[in-house]
Parts: structure tokens; C-alpha cells; sequence
């Protein structure tokens, strides 16, 4: 019988919600569209908006760890509605940018950066703490729920068509609205009797080798004094470079290589998101076989070599296919990095810790916004692309190092069994 029947809840039911959370939260990956229609009807410049982008994952960043560190005191349904609030709210509120950018910087760099924070690591990881047995797995399914751009895209396209661009982001803040507040429902936390049955359970079927060493819960203040922690942070800020670099900006840089039109933008925002619900999917089931480093690392060599290839490309089919394999291998990071978290430093607290260790991310995106934005001025996205390699080299250097230290304990934790 599925444990989750002794607590009287479906914990499918709660999958459900939080692949529709997912989904929502991931309509900011229409940014670039965003971007090209305010610079196009108000000659903002690019890294002014551009810069409200990176301001929304570091606020998001700072509310996950807000809100994990919160989350006992309150009821998970008080925070949640607050957060789709803000979130719908944010996008509402810039719609009303009509005439300096500073209101866009408050209402979705800010605001809806608020909401994102408090919804996007608490339903992440709470759903893993309902499926400790499928981390793996469901951190993919999850992940492959980010494929929203692949419809939000021909929709924010077509109604750019026949509204203005404040106009949308009004049609957009609403919608999301509506839609999150009819999932809200279904949120709830796994009692503590829950979380044990399965850490019991999962300690009790551990096959894979790389998972032998099960990590004792650790607190953030105990988890930031180990090297663990940084050299996995560093692993996830420096890899996610290149896959940030065109989420942000792919309509940008697309146009300045080959020289995208718009049919084209659209498209190139659809392969990201096609190309987030293959990696995400895939890369979570095969860790769950292969063990997440292992995975992590094979993607990342991948990764590797297309952002080196990706400069001299000229064709608009190429460029689209590169575009696809560099957020395959990316959407790796996401998927790998919650069980990851998990497994090295415990399940009891792995709602604050991974939202600490999410913080990388929006490391990662402030670092390709900057990469970006300085080189758009150049007319030349060449050398992003190279500094963007040369931080992704960097991550898989730090990574064999991490799997080589684990190895270590691993065998020591075998030896010390026998």
C-alpha cells in the first residue's frame, strides 16, 4: 500500500498541482519576447530590461529562502496564496510601465520575483518530500512541466499581433493569476511521521553505489560551513551560464548571428522549451539508473562542446539545433540538483537548503546578463560564448573533484561495514 494512504493524502494530487505551478512560474521564459516588444514600441534600451530579469531570479533566490525558513510557523496555504499574489500581481503591475522602466524594475523584477520565490522551491521541493522514492524521477517530471514557453510563445506572439505590449502583460498577470489560485487548493506538507516511513524505506532499498553514503540531515548553518556545499554551488552558478544566456536572450542573440525575423524569435523560444521538457524528463529517469553525478557530469561534457561549436555557426537550422542541445544539457542542472541536495545533506531540511542552494541560479543569470548585455553593445556575442565555456570547464573541473572526494567516502562508509 502507498504510504502516502496513511496520511490521508493523494500524493498524486499534489504532483498534479505542482506540475501546473511549474508550468506557470515558467511563463517568465518568454522574456526575451517581453524584451523585443518593449524595446521595439518604447527604444528602451536592452540591458535596462534586460537587468529586470536578473533582478527577478536574485529576488527569487532571496524569497525561496525566505519562505523555507518561514514555512513551520505559517500555514503552507497562507504562504502560497501570497505568493500567487505577487506573482500575478508583478506582471499586472508592470503593465503599467508606460513611461519609465523603473515600474517594470518594481512590478516584475521585484514583485513578481517575490511570488516566484515563494512558489517555485517550496513546490519543487515539498513534492520531492512526498516522493523520496522517485527523486530522481520526479524532480524530471517536474522539471519537463518548464515546457511553457512552448505554448506561451505562439500565444504572447499572436497577441502582441492585436494588443500592445502593457496590454499583455496584463492578459498575462491575470491568467496566471486565475489559474494558480485554482491549484492552490491541493498544496500540503508531508507530516514528519511521512518523511520518516520513506527515509526508512529508501535506506533500505539503496542499490546505487554513488548513494550509499546517505547523508545525516544537516541544518543551512551546518551545510554552509561544509566544502560540500560550495563546491556544489559553484558546479550549479558556473554550468547554468550558457543555458541562462538564452533563456534571457535568445531572440537578441539570434538575430545579431544569423539574423533571425520574428517567426523565427518565436520559434527559437519553443525549441527552449521543447528542449527543457526533453532534458529535464530524460536526465532525471536516467539518474535515477546511471547516478546523479555521473549524469550531471555526461551532460555537462556535451554542453561543453556545442557552446565551443555554437560561434561559428551561421545557419538559422543550426543555430536552433545548438540552441536545443545547450538547454538540454543545461535543464540537467535543475532536474540533477534537488536530489543532489537531498542526498548530501538530508531530507528533513532539504526545503531551505536546496533554496539556498538556488541562489547559484540566479548567480548563473546574473552573470549571463551581464555577458550579454556586454557584448550586444559589441554587435558580437563570440567571446560571451567563450568566457560562458570557460566557467562551464571550470564547473566540470570542480565536479570530477567532488566525485572523486565522494568516491572516497563511499568506500570508506563500504569498508567501515565490513
Amino acid at each position: 500500500m502507498d504510504i502516502s494512504h496513511k496520511n490521508q493524502t493523494n500524493r498524486y494530487l499534489i504532483l498534479l498541482s505542482a506540475l501546473v505551478f511549474c508550468f506557470i512560474i515558467s511563463g517568465t521564459s518568454i522574456f526575451s519576447l517581453i524584451a523585443r516588444a518593449l524595446q521595439d514600441s518604447k527604444g528602451w534600451e536592452n540591458t535596462n530590461i534586460s537587468m529586470a530579469y536578473s533582478l527577478y531570479n536574485i529576488i527569487l533566490a532571496i524569497f525561496g529562502i525566505v519562505t523555507s525558513s518561514i514555512i513551520q510557523r505559517f500555514s503552507e496555504k497562507l504562504i502560497i496564496y501570497i505568493g500567487i499574489f505577487c506573482y500575478g500581481g508583478g506582471f499586472v503591475l508592470s503593465s503599467f510601465s508606460t513611461t519609465h522602466h523603473l515600474l517594470f524594475f518594481f512590478g516584475f523584477g521585484i514583485i513578481s520575483g517575490i511570488g516566484g520565490g515563494i512558489l517555485y522551491n517550496f513546490t519543487l521541493t515539498n513534492t520531492l518530500q512526498w516522493f523520496a522514492d522517485k527523486r530522481g524521477l520526479i524532480s524530471g517530471i517536474l522539471g519537463s512541466a518548464l515546457f511553457a514557453p512552448l505554448i506561451l510563445a505562439p500565444i504572447c506572439t499572436s497577441l502582441l499581433k492585436t494588443h500592445d505590449i502593457y496590454q499583455v502583460l496584463r492578459i498575462l498577470g491575470l491568467s496566471f493569476f486565475i489559474i494558480l489560485i485554482c491549484f492552490a487548493w491541493i498544496v500540503k506538507k508531508p507530516s514528519e511521521e511521512y518523511i520518516e516511513l520513506y527515509k526508512a524505506k529508501d535506506r533500505n532499498i539503496q542499490k546505487n553505489s554513488q548513494n550509499l553514503l546517505l547523508a545525516d540531515d544537516k541544518k543551512w548553518n551546518e551545510m554552509l560551513k561544509t566544502s560540500d556545499f560550495w563546491l556544489l554551488w559553484l558546479v550549479f552558478a558556473f554550468a547554468n551560464t550558457p543555458s541562462m544566456m538564452m533563456l534571457a536572450s535568445v531572440a537578441g542573440i539570434g538575430k545579431v548571428q544569423v539574423g533571425f525575423d520574428e517567426k523565427q524569435m518565436t520559434f527559437a523560444v519553443m525549441s527552449l522549451a521543447i528542449a527543457t521538457l526533453i532534458g529535464r524528463f530524460s536526465f532525471g529517469l536516467i539518474s535515477d539508473y546511471l547516478g546523479r553525478y555521473r549524469t550531471l557530469f555526461l551532460a555537462l561534457t556535451i554542453e561543453i562542446v556545442a557552446i565551443f561549436i555554437f560561434p561559428s555557426i551561421k545557419s538559422v537550422y543550426l543555430f536552433i539545433a545548438f540552441v536545443m542541445i545547450l538547454k538540454i544539457c543545461g535543464s540537467s542542472l535543475a532536474v540533477l540538483f534537488p536530489p543532489i541536495t537531498a542526498e548530501c545533506f538530508g531530507l528533513k531540511h532539504c526545503v531551505l537548503n536546496y533554496s539556498i542552494m538556488f541562489t547559484a541560479y540566479s548567480a548563473a543569470a546574473f552573470i549571463a546578463g551581464g555577458l550579454a548585455d556586454f557584448y550586444r553593445k559589441q554587435n558580437d556575442y563570440t567571446y560571451a560564448f567563450i568566457w560562458a565555456g570557460i566557467l562551464l570547464c571550470i564547473a566540470i573541473l570542480i565536479l570530477l573533484y567532488f566525485m572523486i572526494l565522494r568516491k572516497h567516502k563511499v568506500n570508506k562508509a563500504i569498508s567501515a561495514k565490513l
